[in-house]
């Protein structure tokens, strides 16, 4: 599994999902803030090309659209 695939966020939010059980918030809050914070990460803190970066928030978009359907 590369880094910045659909597959590496997905893996990594389920697994912050199953470390981070808080019944106040939902499958759907965890996802967004998880979602947040890669993004900021992603715009920010990222080193490397564009086209990579643009591709990894494509992705990380992608990973959290199928992890709210599932």
């Amino acid at each position: 599994m590369l880094y910045g695939s659909v597959e590496y966020f997905e893996s990594e939010i389920l697994s912050y999902l199953e470390k981070n059980q808080i019944r106040a918030l939902t499958r759907e809050d965890y996802i967004s803030i998880i979602n947040s914070g890669l993004e900021y990460e992603i715009l920010y803190d990222f080193v490397g090309d564009e086209k990579h970066r643009v591709e990894c928030l494509q992705n990380l978009s992608n990973a959290c659209e199928k992890l709210v359907v599932r």
